[in-house]
């Protein structure tokens, strides 16, 4: 597949081994959650399998996991920051940015 010039508005630079999520970037806070938690959302099991280094407007690199449809993969709080969740791994999940939106700061049996 043909991946897009532009991605969340970051101009893609290329699609990277997947491996590194597990070796290369795996001391990456973010990218610590898929290699240890996985890469599908946990609300509706879709999977990470992209990844995708890009550059934003401002030159800052990125490097995000996207779904064959290019929907971005985030880590979510399992018990919200405003909630008094902590920001450790022990707290975050991997969930799609749909399903993310749609969660919001509520808890799961709150959804």
């Amino acid at each position: 597949m043909t991946l897009p010039h532009t991605l969340n508005g970051n101009r893609v630079l290329k699609r990277l081994d997947f491996g590194q999520l597990h070796t290369k970037y795996f001391n990456h806070r973010r990218l610590q959650v898929f290699a240890k938690k996985g890469t599908s959302c946990v609300r509706c099991g879709v999977e990470g399998v992209y990844l995708i280094a890009s550059v934003d407007q401002g030159g800052g690199h990125h490097v995000d996991l996207f779904t064959a449809n290019f929907t971005l993969m985030t880590i979510d709080h399992i018990l919200p920051r405003s909630k008094g969740g902590q920001s450790i791994l022990a707290n975050y999940q991997p969930m799609c940015q749909y399903c993310n939106s749609r969660k919001g700061n509520t808890l799961e049996s709150e959804t």
